[in-house]
């Protein structure tokens, strides 16, 4: 009977362990171009394809300053967009302001998965604020301002 137990609660251990949640990743970097309009890049890892992505301030959802956007069946790749104009083969499904609000924090993601499965979520957190104090060549990625070379170093040690 101990030896049943036994058994009974190393499997029930190697099953919690093993079903992990997929990882919060930090592959996607936001900035302000030139124009002061805010870019989002995607760089998910290797070859893999972003399924889902979206765009949301969370802060009383549902109110008329919640910026949100979301499109699924993305299947891309790395990619580069204007961050509220998302690319125009996409089924994008917007409510609320298309710009940032000041005073609100933003939750960019992305889910990267094979079929119904999500093997890794690529975030970005960030602010207006944490935008205007980018200095020119730099991105926020990772909750820090860094340069886009740091940026593109760091996916080797994400992936």
């Amino acid at each position: 009977m101990k030896r049943r137990g036994a058994v009974l609660g190393t499997a029930a251990g190697c099953l919690l362990l093993g079903g992990c949640s997929p990882a919060y990743l930090s592959l996607a970097a936001v900035w302000l171009d030139a124009d002061g309009k805010p870019m989002v890049s995607v760089r998910p890892c290797g070859d893999d394809r972003v399924r889902r992505l979206s765009l949301s301030s969370p802060e009383d959802p549902g109110t008329s300053d919640d910026s949100f956007w979301e499109t699924r069946d993305v299947r891309s790749g790395d990619v580069t967009f204007p961050l509220f104009s998302p690319p125009r083969s996409w089924n994008v499904d917007r409510r609320g302001p298309q710009q940032l609000v000041a005073g609100r924090t933003y939750w960019f993601s992305g889910s990267v998965g094979h079929g119904d499965s999500v093997d890794y979520y690529i975030v970005v957190t960030f602010s207006p604020a944490d935008l205007a104090r980018l200095k020119p060549g730099q991105v926020w990625a990772d909750n820090r301002a860094m340069s886009r070379e740091d940026f593109d170093g760091s996916l080797g040690d994400t992936c």
